[in-house]
């Protein structure tokens, strides 16, 4: 009975170490597996810091694939559709070339367009009639709108944007007609070696310029009590519409004696205005509004204002004893 119970006891340790040797060895397997597993994890999935490397080199390859093919397309066909897919780095690029940007202001459409004072009996100038250098201005001939300048700076000879000049912005500048520009110089050349200093006070006027100085007259006769049509008559005996002034031509030159900027008819008392009235014909040029020619220039009297018209008309002019509305009269007749 003894022996019995041995043996089973035997048997069943034997069964126990049996299970006991099979669960380890499910242990050291799960055991193997798992570190596997995590080895593997490993190898195909690096630190967060190295992904985000991976990341961003993987973005910027896309980019670089992106813009080539962009380029691509661009050159390689003209459709539309595809010439606008651009990246944003190229729009950026590329808008500045869109810009354009203006150095000099410009003067567009007629330069009477912005004349607050046009004379509103005035019929276009024929320039050629008789001549640029007799083109007459008054107040019943005004510049025609496709006139062209040739102008020059009186500081030295060279050439001029007439409609430059003609920006309200640059009212400032001397020029002059080029046909005058070397008559004047060699005139003030010879009152200087007369002991009769000339000076420049006023050559080419802007339009702009000239009603300006229309329009601050008018104003000043209207704030005397004038009317509007009373100011504009009496602003016209000594200023002149936009158009209809010699100054707007580059051929009328106000002149005063060297360090006198003051336009007065005490000027006909100097020493340079006798000089000019014996001399100023040897070089083209007449005194333009005569005391005794207001009736038929229709301007006052101004010692100061002389007009290029050529050595031959202004000897004849002046043998003539005529005014330049006169003479053009005395052509035409």
């Amino acid at each position: 009975m003894v022996q019995k119970k041995n043996r089973s006891t035997s048997k069943q340790k034997k069964r126990n170490s049996t299970i006991g040797i099979i669960i380890t060895c499910l242990i050291i397997i799960f055991i193997f597996v798992g570190i596997k597993n995590n080895s593997d994890n490993n190898s195909s999935n690096p630190p967060e810091e190295g992904s985000s490397e991976i990341q961003q080199t993987t973005e910027n390859t896309s980019f670089e694939k992106e813009t080539e093919k962009t380029s691509e397309s661009e050159i390689g066909t003209t459709n539309t559709e595809t010439s606008t897919k651009e990246t944003t780095t190229e729009k950026i690029t590329k808008e500045p070339e869109t810009v354009v940007i203006t150095t000099k202001p410009v003067l567009t459409g007629s330069f009477y367009d912005k004349v607050k004072y046009r004379s509103p009996d005035a019929v276009p100038a024929d320039i050629f009639k008789h001549g640029r250098n007799l083109m007459l201005l008054n107040r019943q001939y005004e510049l025609p709108e496709d006139f062209k300048w040739d102008l020059v700076y009186w500081s030295n000879g060279q050439s001029v944007d007439a409609m430059y000049l003609n920006c309200e912005e640059k009212n400032s500048v001397k020029a002059v007609d080029r046909a005058a520009y070397q008559p004047l110089k060699d005139m003030f050349a010879a009152a200087d070696e007369a002991g009769v200093p000339l000076q420049l006070v006023s050559a080419f006027r802007s339009i702009h310029l000239q009603d300006k100085l229309f329009t601050r007259s008018v104003n000043s006769y209207m704030s005397q009590g004038y009317s509007e049509t009373d100011a504009i008559n009496k602003a016209n005996y000594s200023r002149t519409f936009s158009g209809t002034s010699e100054h707007n031509t580059g051929l009328g030159f106000d002149i005063l004696e060297k360090g006198n900027f003051s336009l007065s008819e005490s000027f006909e008392n100097t020493s340079q205005f006798r000089w000019l009235m014996e001399n100023a014909e040897n070089y083209g040029f007449i005194l333009r509004y005569a005391e005794d020619k207001t009736t038929q220039t229709g301007i006052m009297y101004e010692p100061w204002h002389f007009r290029y018209v050529g050595v031959e008309h202004a000897k004849k002019i002046n043998e003539l004893g005529m005014c330049l509305e006169e003479y053009i009269n005395y052509l035409e007749a």
